[in-house]
C-alpha cells in the first residue's frame, strides 16, 4: 500500500497551494521558502529503506532550516524498533505536533456490505436508520460550492482559509480519483464528505456538517454512503485519516469528539511510528 500524499495527483495539489515539489528516488518531497531562513520541508508517509545520506545531502544544497517526516511504518511491524532508531541515531527528534495522523482506523471493504453494516455499534447503526427516518439523502454530487458553504458555516469565522485548498484539492482530483457525498434535509445541502482515492484506497478527507445535519444524524448515514461509494470503486480499504492519539495529548486534545464518531464503524484501529523533525 502506498500512501496518497505520495501521488502525483497529490503533488499537483501541493503545487498549486504554494508548494516547490522535489524528489529523492521515488519519493515526493514538499518545500516552501521563507526569505532569509531558506526552506522548510516535509515528506509525507516515506517508506523504509529510508534514505538517510540522499535526505542529508539535499537539506545542505536547499539550506533546509527544518525538515520534517512521518515514516510509513505502523508500530505492528517487526521492524519497527530498528526503523525508530534509525531516526534516532541520525539525529532527528520526535515530532510533538505531527504533521500526518498517527493513529487511524482502516475499514475492510472486501467485505459484503450487510457485513460492513453490521460492524457498526449499534448505537451506529440505530442513527443511519434515524437519518433515513427523518428524511435525509445522502448521494453523489458536483455541488462543490455547496461543500464550501457548509464548511465556511461550521467553521466560522475562519471558514474561508479553507477554500483555496478544497479548490485545489478538487482541481487535481475530480473527477477520477474523487467523490463528493452531500446530505439533503428537504432538498438543502446540510452535510458532506470528500473522498479521495489511491491505490485502492479510500480517504476520509473532509467532513463537515451544519448543526441541523447534526442533529438528523445526516454524519452517520454519509459515512455509510461514503462506504458503499468506496466499495463501488474497487476500494479495498477505508481510511478515516487520523483519529486520537494518547503518545501527543495536546496535538490532539481537538480530536477525541470525531475520533469518538469514528470509532463507532468498526475496523482496525492502526498505529504509525512517531513523525521525526531535523
Amino acid at each position: 500500500m502506498k500512501d496518497i500524499r505520495q501521488s502525483s495527483r497529490f503533488a499537483g495539489f501541493m503545487k498549486n497551494i504554494g508548494w516547490q515539489v522535489g524528489k529523492i528516488n521515488s519519493t515526493f518531497i514538499y518545500l516552501k521558502k521563507f526569505p532569509i531562513f531558506g526552506y522548510f520541508a516535509k515528506i509525507p508517509r516515506l517508506k523504509p529503506p529510508f534514505p538517510f545520506l540522499e535526505i542529508k545531502n539535499l537539506v545542505k544544497n536547499k539550506n533546509i532550516f527544518q525538515l520534517k517526516i512521518a515514516p510509513f511504518v505502523t508500530c505492528e511491524n517487526n521492524k519497527y524498533k530498528y526503523y525508530r532508531s534509525q531516526f534516532l541515531n541520525n539525529g532527528y527528534k520526535i515530532e510533538n505536533f505531527p504533521f500526518n495522523p498517527t493513529t487511524d482506523i482502516y475499514i475492510d471493504l472486501k467485505r459484503k456490505e450487510k457485513d460492513i453494516f453490521n460492524s457498526f455499534t449499534p448505537a451506529k447503526r440505530r442513527a443511519v436508520r434515524r437519518a433515513i427516518k427523518n428524511g435525509i439523502i445522502a448521494r453523489e454530487s458536483d455541488d462543490l460550492e455547496s461543500f464550501i458553504r457548509i464548511r465556511k458555516k461550521q467553521y466560522f469565522p475562519t471558514g474561508f482559509l479553507v477554500v483555496s485548498e478544497m479548490k485545489a484539492l478538487w482541481k487535481n482530483f475530480y473527477p477520477k480519483d474523487a467523490s463528493l457525498i452531500l446530505a439533503y434535509n428537504q432538498g438543502e445541502p446540510v452535510a458532506g464528505i470528500l473522498l479521495l482515492f489511491y491505490d485502492h484506497t479510500a480517504y476520509y478527507w473532509y467532513a463537515s456538517s451544519l448543526k441541523i445535519g447534526k442533529k438528523l444524524f445526516a454524519p452517520t448515514l454519509l459515512v455509510w454512503e461514503a462506504l458503499k461509494v468506496a466499495k463501488k470503486r474497487g476500494c479495498q480499504t477505508f481510511v478515516f485519516e487520523g483519529i486520537y492519539d494518547e503518545r501527543f495529548p495536546k496535538a490532539a486534545e481537538g480530536w477525541k469528539g470525531f475520533t469518538k464518531f469514528k470509532e463507532g464503524f468498526g475496523g482496525k484501529k492502526v498505529v504509525y511510528m512517531e513523525n521525526f523533525y531535523l
